[in-house]
């Protein structure tokens, strides 16, 4: 998620390690991907490279390597909206005179409901919460499901998030193209080079459920870590007003969601990874299978 958010930063250098892998440092978004190589994620499955050689390494000034992923791509749009599906009310049990929590849930109107296994979510009646739900689409048999995202804010956040719905389209495999420099120690990848119209529809609603139970988990008494951090970013780095909506933040939510959903993505990949390679100048390529 901080990856996308750094994209958004004009002249970004930053960083950052995915832990769960290693030492693996990724510049701007991997787009779900593994990178594998030499300097990359350790596949048993791979041939000895050039590289495995300490001698052949240690005469290397610097060197870049290039490999073919298959990634993901997804598209996600957000905006503000006069009101949200979202409503609040009280906890059954909780004295009416003391309603330190507070309940919460919403109704997709004709759609889907993502959430399937929950009918409420319960916060802290605090200052500040960052609010989420989940719906696609009806089902129909000439398209693929679309999903809605509602995003509210209540309390401090009334005015810098307010209402937000977010639609974003299927997860589509795409080839993307990463590359190593061994000067700086990071992978970067391109744009995708070719795009499949295969769709993953429960990855994707495994993803949004993922997505929710990050952002009520971020929800503590009186601020949500998930909304703190992308205000960190719009007053530190674009210098915008901390209580006002605008343009930036709506790219910043979308960045962040789109963080969560190549993240999952990555986290499935590492459980099912299949690597082929081929020809004999080392040309490496990569391949996830998903159970869907």
């Amino acid at each position: 998620m901080t990856l996308q958010l750094f994209s958004l930063i004009p002249n970004n250098s930053k960083t950052i390690s995915y832990d769960q892998i290693g030492d693996v440092r990724f510049f701007r978004s991997i787009r779900g991907i593994l990178p594998i190589g030499p300097n990359g994620v350790p596949i048993n499955a791979l041939k000895p490279s050039p590289f495995s050689n300490k001698d052949t390494l240690a005469g290397m000034i610097s060197y870049n390597y290039t490999l073919e992923h298959q990634g993901l791509a997804s598209g996600i749009n957000c905006s503000y909206v006069d009101s949200s599906p979202i409503g609040f009310g009280p906890v059954p049990g909780v004295a009416i005179d003391t309603p330190w929590v507070l309940q919460y849930n919403a109704s997709c109107d004709g759609a889907a409901d993502i959430l399937t296994n929950v009918q409420t979510f319960i916060i802290f009646n605090g200052h500040s919460a960052l609010t989420y739900w989940a719906c696609q689409s009806p089902p129909s048999a000439e398209q693929t499901p679309t999903y809605f995202i509602y995003l509210r804010g209540r309390g401090g956040y009334k005015d810098s998030i307010g209402n937000i719905t977010c639609t974003v389209s299927q997860i589509h495999p795409a080839a993307i193209t990463a590359n190593y420099q061994s000067l700086s120690r990071v992978f970067s990848s391109t744009t995708p080079i070719a795009n499949s119209t295969q769709v993953y529809p429960r990855v994707m609603e495994h993803t949004l459920i993922a997505l929710g139970g990050l952002i009520q988990e971020a929800q503590g008494v009186q601020s949500n870590l998930v909304a703190e951090a992308i205000l960190n970013v719009a007053v530190k780095t674009f210098w915008l007003p901390p209580n006002q909506s605008g343009q930036k933040y709506l790219e910043l939510y979308q960045a962040f969601i789109q963080g969560v959903i190549e993240y999952e993505v990555r986290h499935i990949n590492s459980f099912s990874l299949r690597v082929s390679y081929g020809d004999s100048t080392g040309h490496i390529s990569q391949a996830f299978m998903v159970d869907d």
